[in-house]
């Protein structure tokens, strides 16, 4: 199972998603965000952590570092801030952070498509 073809229909993941898609437990994410310093995950206004792609292939990058090259977080923040020529293989910068549609306005633009498709059918 290829983790970017699994990443590619959402925009957003939930801790618990992003827990279970990369392997490493919750909170070695929230330790990663607080004390590393290394994730920044999107916040919700309810507080809750939202990743994007890019923050899930970072966690990738982060795991590699820490059990193949058993960095310490300090080791890795240097490693992944470019110090050494830039991040390892496969990091992409995130992009600029857009607020997340709320699930019901997708909801109703998805229907809306879809009416407006049954409209055409029938003229």
């Amino acid at each position: 199972m290829d983790a970017a073809e699994e990443l590619s229909p959402k925009r957003f993941y939930t801790i618990g998603e992003v827990s279970r898609l990369t392997g490493v437990p919750a909170h070695v994410l929230r330790y990663w965000e607080t004390q590393g310093k290394i994730l920044r995950p999107f916040r919700k206004s309810s507080r809750h952590r939202l990743y994007r792609v890019a923050d899930i292939q970072l966690i990738f990058e982060i795991k590699r570092l820490r059990d193949e090259e058993k960095l310490s977080l300090a080791a890795m923040r240097r490693q992944l801030k470019g110090h050494a020529g830039g991040p390892g293989p496969g990091y992409q910068a995130p992009l600029p952070l857009k607020p997340p549609e709320p699930e019901g306005m997708a909801l109703l633009r998805t229907i809306r498509n879809e009416l407006l498709a049954l409209k055409e059918l029938l003229e």
